[in-house]
């Protein structure tokens, strides 16, 4: 398993958080589908008939022939700490320049497309290769878990059932693992702007590139926007070249921000699976927040509460919640809809409170930064004329400060 940094002191190569998060997810709430696939790796059968496949739809290079290559090749493999068999073949027919690598665990099977020894540098050609190895290197290392993560999300996506989650978690894991990749390319050649190049010419087709001009174009398309990808399977070019940059610079916030450029702001109706949990987690924080005064904890309320999550108790006392702000911060309107129609509940559900969890829930909109949005949802789902809601936000302090009194709350 590679473990090195690259003689810039980056990190090791690792999978990204969100393949370790979607990894831990399956394996626990779908424990029975990955020891099933843990179980049933790839059979030989299946080995030969991709080997089959191979012959059929490309042209096989010998190392008699490309002795250069496939030393190069072979170099690249053993910096990234991976012992298998390599074979290199030509696509018939390609469309542009690219490359890829057949799915086998223990062998390495990469195929180019188009004109790629002519049109990248020795350097450029040693990235691409490291780059498709990077592939084998995710699924054949880490105890196969990352193929196990991959089989089970295909899966998923081609279930009747399938819904957003399932697709947008596929999506995302095939993103990460472009992004991961890279990383192996820049592990194996220590020069970013060697990846950089390859990868703007293989998205142009172009024989000169400039790597650095290139970079300072992805820097100006983000200091005028925070774009995310639009893309299906591999982010755009000036996404991974800024990616690059980060891991080659040793930032300690490259996955950080390499999240914010793949996955953007949480959007609710494009959630996946992780953006599920973390949305779930918020609103358990949502809820324990509004419902921390003990005059809240009513049967009522705790009743509704357990309607979002089995079995919940309120918190016994009101604790310190130094991130929640920033945490619950979204520029999606249907997201930040949903967490006002989330306080609503609450307002509404035992109506023997009065007016006092309608301040409350100004209260902590008002905090986190919506309170203008709840008060529309507010006065339109429970009929409020305009003056009745207004009396009850200037109020709301005196009235909760009261409610405390009342109840001997410290």
């Amino acid at each position: 398993m590679s473990e090195a940094p690259d003689k810039n002191g980056s990190p090791a190569l690792k999978p990204l958080p969100h393949h370790e998060g979607i990894r831990d997810f399956l394996k626990a709430e779908e424990p029975q589908v990955w020891n099933w696939y843990a179980s049933n790796k790839v059979r030989d059968e299946h080995a030969e008939s991709i080997r089959f496949d191979l012959l059929k739809s490309t042209y096989r290079i010998e190392r008699e022939t490309q002795p250069d290559l496939y030393e190069a090749a072979e170099e690249v493999a053993e910096k990234l700490s991976l012992p298998v068999p390599i074979t290199i073949y030509q696509a018939q027919n390609p469309e542009g320049l690219n490359a890829s690598i057949a799915s086998l665990p223990n062998e390495a099977h990469v195929i180019f497309h188009g004109p790629l020894t002519s049109k990248l540098t020795d350097m450029e050609v040693r990235a691409l290769i490291a780059h498709e190895l990077s592939h084998l290197l995710l699924w054949r290392d880490w105890d196969g878990e990352y193929m196990i993560v991959d089989q089970i999300l295909s899966a998923l996506t081609h279930d009747s059932q399938a819904d957003v989650p399932h697709f947008a978690s596929a999506r995302l894991f095939r993103l990460y693992t472009e992004i991961f990749c890279d990383r192996g390319s820049l592990c194996v050649v220590d020069n970013p702007l060697d990846v950089v190049s390859m990868l703007v010419k293989i998205h142009t087709g172009l024989e000169e590139v400039s790597a650095e001009s290139y970079i300072r174009q992805a820097d100006e398309i983000f200091s005028k926007e925070k774009p995310k990808t639009e893309q299906l399977s591999h982010p755009e070019a000036f996404i991974r070249a800024r990616a690059i940059s980060f891991w080659a610079d040793g930032d300690e916030e490259a996955n950080k921000k390499i999240a914010a450029m793949i996955e953007g702001s949480p959007a609710l109706e494009e959630l996946d699976l992780l953006g599920q949990t973390r949305v779930a987690a918020l609103t358990r924080r949502l809820i324990d927040t509004l419902l921390s005064p003990k005059w809240m904890q009513t049967e009522l309320n705790l009743g509704h509460a357990r309607m979002f999550f089995d079995g919940y108790v309120a918190p016994t006392e009101k604790a310190e919640d130094a991130t929640f702000v920033d945490d619950m911060a979204t520029d999606d309107k249907p997201l930040l809809d949903y967490y006002c129609y989330v306080l609503l509940d609450f307002v509404a559900a035992d109506r023997e409170l009065e007016e006092l969890p309608l301040a409350a829930a100004l209260v902590l909109a008002e905090r986190l930064g919506f309170k203008e949005r709840f008060s529309e949802i507010a006065r339109k789902e429970l009929r409020l004329r305009k003056k009745q809601l207004e009396t009850t936000d200037r109020e709301k302090n005196a009235l909760l400060a009261k409610a405390g009194e009342r109840l001997a709350i410290p």
